[in-house]
């Protein structure tokens, strides 16, 4: 014991002169060349060194912010701009860039707070007043927005966005005219400015001048013709002018730009549908409910495409859905009596009759029976259920920022001790003297296991065993490589050898647990049954005709208890009992696991986001968005796809 603490308290020193050694200036400025090359992630790695360096230093918290905030991460960005105003009262530009977060998370009597103090400091600064009239026009307060954008032009005549803006406002007001005089003059100021084109076309939809409108879309996609919103609305314009044909171009073009754009494959079924090109339609609406699977209309027009293609029982599965996100939905309780009635089943559709007559009749009693019927839903994130995933972001840039990456959202593996030669990895001082006193050809760490993955590098070979002279490190690497090459029976043995050796006992019991969580899986695996554990944005139970096999997860389960029970600070044995508990679904456990790894080594990035996966499956949003933006910033990037899906 003496040895460990004389261990720990030359890793503490060694620490405190490599922060004194850091060259803060050097990764600030690293970390702002990321952020112009929008490599976000890399930029706050850049910047978390920097902070570790000088820690009053304001700047590096609030460059990390203004990445987070590029990143989706607007929690993460408001406690940067906190932090940065902690150290630094007066620095506008927190109050502003923190108005604006705050405004995205829907704070909005905290954004005003911000932008006032930040006006206070600095009066004369045009884009605060379009910041805070922005923020006044997301409460509906359309009239001292216009106010905020007047002020802003009165400072800068010229501010081309502070016409778009108040343009924008005005059209809330119903006054196209001066909607569109303003977007002209946004025009006028800045040719070259898109934003200014599309809107002023936008709104020459809305005066049903299509001819205008068409050109002003055909004029910004000769500036940029990689934007999917200047296609999703040349395409509005093709409708109405009755080309049907290039409506369909344009919305095909936006979804080869924006694969996840739900709402552009939605209106694209819809036109195929009504030309009853069924198969087409079914495919897209299928996409639909891919990407947002609890979009009732998605089920819903799906359900009646199933209606005209006579697949009576699709159709009622649709709309039974329907029914089951938004239960006061009316059109859904009669078009499912209606296919009942196709089926012959004469009481079910009579009682869906008689449930939308009961709905119809509470609404029609009094106006505000409708608010009522709609408060329950606001609650539950209303617009989760109504709204399509479009964010009209072009391919070209989907593919630099991590946020819109592709991936299947499934929580991280378990730790285990192994040789690793990458920098992703935790040590504790035992481990980091035995990598410094013993040829290994790398680190010995403990690493998230991934061994199943078919890109897995191994450090271990036969030559590297064979040089080890400790015996029972030897016998520990020997274990780790029979882990690796799957040959289970003869790994589990060398770790349960080393389960009572004082120094060997806790990593081997640890590899041990997840070899035997390993070896439970392939078992069931080769039963053809796949059980990984996926968190997506509805719970589902599936019924099988036959009963299915699920691993045995107690003999894992036992090992990193009985590990546990002898190393009660230890955060990685935490950790891997709560992914245990998340394999056999005990979400709580699961949750209060990962709650204790935390609270041992708060820089363990994978528990934060194993955490935040299962709060999202039990529902517990806003504290899932926490952990991500902190799994994020410790350098799990997937976290920003997973923040960009159910923000």
């Amino acid at each position: 014991m003496k040895k460990l603490v004389v261990i720990l308290f030359f890793l503490l020193v060694s620490l405190t002169e490599m922060c004194a050694q850091i060259n803060h200036k050097h990764y600030i400025l690293m970390g702002k060349v990321e952020l112009s090359k929008e490599n976000y992630t890399e930029a706050i790695h850049n910047f978390n060194i920097a902070t570790i360096a000088k820690p009053n230093d304001f700047e590096a918290y609030f460059l990390r912010g203004i990445a987070k905030f590029s990143l989706g991460d607007y929690s993460g960005a408001v406690e940067d701009f906190t932090r940065t105003l902690e150290i630094h009262p007066l620095y506008v530009r927190a109050y502003h860039y923190r108005g604006v977060a705050n405004d995205r998370l829907s704070n909005y009597a905290d954004a005003m707070t911000d932008y006032k103090q930040a006006i206070s400091l600095d009066p004369f600064s045009e884009e605060l007043h379009i910041a805070s009239g922005s923020t006044l026009m997301h409460l509906n307060d359309y009239q001292n927005a216009v106010a905020e954008f007047d002020t802003a032009l009165i400072i800068n005549p010229e501010n081309a966005n502070a016409y778009i803006s108040r343009g924008i406002a005005k059209r809330y007001l119903n006054d196209l005219d001066g909607a569109l005089i303003d977007m002209n003059n946004a025009v006028y100021y800045d040719y070259f400015n898109i934003e200014a084109v599309v809107r002023k076309g936008m709104i020459e939809l809305e005066r049903e001048e299509y001819q205008d409108a068409m050109a002003d879309f055909n004029n910004a996609l000769r500036m940029d013709k990689d934007n999917p919103l200047i296609y999703f609305n040349r395409a509005i314009a093709y409708l109405n002018l009755g080309d049907t044909t290039a409506a369909l171009k344009d919305y095909e073009k936006v979804n080869n730009l924006d694969q996840r754009n739900a709402l552009t494959y939605f209106n694209r079924a819809i036109i195929y549908s009504i030309r009853e090109e069924y198969d087409v339609a079914l495919a897209l609406y299928n996409k639909v409910i891919e990407i947002n699977p609890q979009n009732i209309y998605g089920y819903f027009n799906r359900g009646i495409l199933f209606y005209k293609m006579k697949d009576w029982d699709a159709a009622e599965d649709d709309f039974t859905t329907v029914i089951e996100l938004f239960p006061d939905f009316i059109d859904a309780w009669i078009n499912r009596a209606v296919v009942k009635f196709e089926k012959n089943d004469i009481q079910g559709a009579e009682q869906d009759q008689w449930h939308a007559k009961q709905i119809m009749a509470f609404v029609s009693e009094d106006q505000a029976n409708v608010d009522s019927l709609f408060a329950h839903y606001s609650k539950m994130d209303y617009n989760k259920i109504i709204n399509f995933e479009s964010d009209f972001v072009d391919g070209n840039r989907q593919k630099t920022l991590i946020q819109f990456a592709d991936i299947d959202i499934r929580p991280r593996g378990s730790l285990i001790v192994n040789i690793t030669g990458n920098e992703n990895y935790y040590i504790d001082a035992t481990l980091s003297q035995i990598s410094q006193t013993n040829n290994l050809d790398g680190k010995l760490a403990f690493v998230v296991n991934d061994l199943f993955n078919p890109n897995h590098q191994s450090y271990i070979n036969d030559s590297i065993i064979e040089s080890i002279d400790n015996q029972n490190l030897r016998e520990f690497v020997n274990g780790i490589y029979n882990f690796e090459i799957f040959n289970y029976q003869r790994g589990e043995t060398i770790f349960k050898s080393l389960l009572d050796d004082p120094v060997w006992g806790t990593y081997a019991g640890i590899n041990l647990s997840a070899l035997q969580n390993a070896k439970a899986e392939l078992i069931v695996n080769d039963k053809s049954y796949d059980n990984s554990i996926y968190i997506t944005q509805k719970k589902t139970t599936e019924s099988f005709t036959q009963p299915q096999e699920k691993p045995d997860y107690q003999q894992s389960l036992i090992t990193i208890t009985n590990v546990l029970n002898k190393n009660r600070k230890n955060p990685y044995v935490w950790y891997n009992l709560g992914n245990i508990h998340l394999q056999m679904q005990e979400f709580e456990k699961a949750i209060e696991d990962y709650t204790k790894a935390i609270q041992f080594e708060k820089n363990l990035a994978e528990a934060y986001y194993n955490r935040a996966l299962t709060l999202l499956y039990l529902n517990n949003k806003a504290q899932a968005i926490k952990d991500l933006s902190k799994a994020g910033e410790l350098g799990i990037q997937e976290a920003y796809v997973v923040m960009k899906r159910f923000n």
